[in-house]
């Protein structure tokens, strides 16, 4: 796309936001418009590679998510394997306990109901980590917990990627405001000949 052309889009686009009336019109060197719109050219021809980036960025921030999800996971998981194997071992107790007499086996009750209790408060926070790890796989461009870990990028890599899309986005925004506006201020034309007459 030549500069030519961005220019005319970006001042198509500028016609519906235009503020500037007479008394708005900047007088702007040639030289300025010409700096401002080839910066402008210059980041759009990036895009293709800043949107290949922004994608891989958000295959990363979608792999992190997963990660700490199937992390929160496996941590539900093992406190209700934990709280299991309690029951069991106080089932157990309830048993021998039995065979001592009842005082002792009502203590081994009293803990048989604790440890039931217990199990039962990680029964839901487990269910709960499975489903929202389900939901982000969904969401996610990814199949498995171990394919998503292989999308994983280190904290620097990450860190880096991601500053260098928003500051692109930043760079681009900053860009296309100043030339909408360098747009919106231009005195057309069509009025400087019309006043001359």
């Amino acid at each position: 796309m030549s500069a030519k052309t961005l220019k005319s889009e970006v001042a198509a686009a500028a016609v519906a936001t235009s503020g500037c009336g007479p008394e708005g019109v900047e007088v702007v060197e040639g030289a300025e418009v010409e700096q401002a719109f080839g910066r402008l050219e210059h980041l759009y021809a990036q895009l293709p590679a800043m949107e290949e980036k922004g994608a891989a960025l958000a295959r990363a921030r979608s792999a992190a998510t997963v990660d700490g999800l199937a992390k929160a996971a496996a941590y539900r998981a093992a406190e209700l394997v934990r709280a299991d194997a309690l029951v069991t071992e106080a089932e157990a107790r309830v048993s021998a306990a039995e065979a001592e007499g009842e005082q002792a086996a009502g203590e081994a009750r009293l803990a048989l109901m604790a440890a039931g209790t217990q199990r039962g408060l990680r029964v839901g926070p487990a269910q709960n980590a499975e489903q929202a790890l389900a939901r982000a796989l969904e969401a996610s461009p990814f199949d498995t917990v171990e394919e998503a870990r292989a999308a994983l990028l280190p904290a620097e890599s990450f860190a880096a990627l991601a500053a260098e899309v928003e500051a692109y986005q930043a760079a681009y925004a900053k860009a296309l405001a100043v030339c909408q506006q360098l747009e919106d201020c231009e005195e057309p034309e069509g009025l400087e000949q019309s006043t001359a007459s």
